[in-house]
């Protein structure tokens, strides 16, 4: 669980992940995709982007699953940058002094 909330700016993605899709699951569903869902698309980018074409054109029943499939292997992936580049400058620092 460190993993995920082990430092600040992974406490500060994480909260804005999940605001992001809070509002969009409070959005109307009649309104289509909300700014909420673009917003969550652009934050677990690249990924998302991927699928992101299919989930706003396709209209079957395989869009949700992959949305949400989508936004977590996004949302995974820059975890574990922020990690690594956290760490980084983690050593960076303790280097120094």
């Amino acid at each position: 669980m460190s993993f995920f909330v082990g430092n600040w700016v992974t406490r500060i993605y994480l909260g804005a992940v999940l605001a992001s899709a809070a509002f969009m699951v409070a959005a109307n569903p009649a309104l289509g995709l909300s700014l909420a869902g673009i917003f969550l698309i652009a934050l677990t980018a690249p990924v998302s982007i991927i699928f992101a074409p299919i989930y706003l054109i396709g209209d079957g029943w395989l869009t949700g699953p992959m949305m949400i499939g989508s936004i977590l292997a996004g949302y995974l992936l820059n975890t574990v940058l922020i990690n690594m580049i956290t760490g980084e400058i983690g050593r960076v620092h303790s280097r120094r002094a």
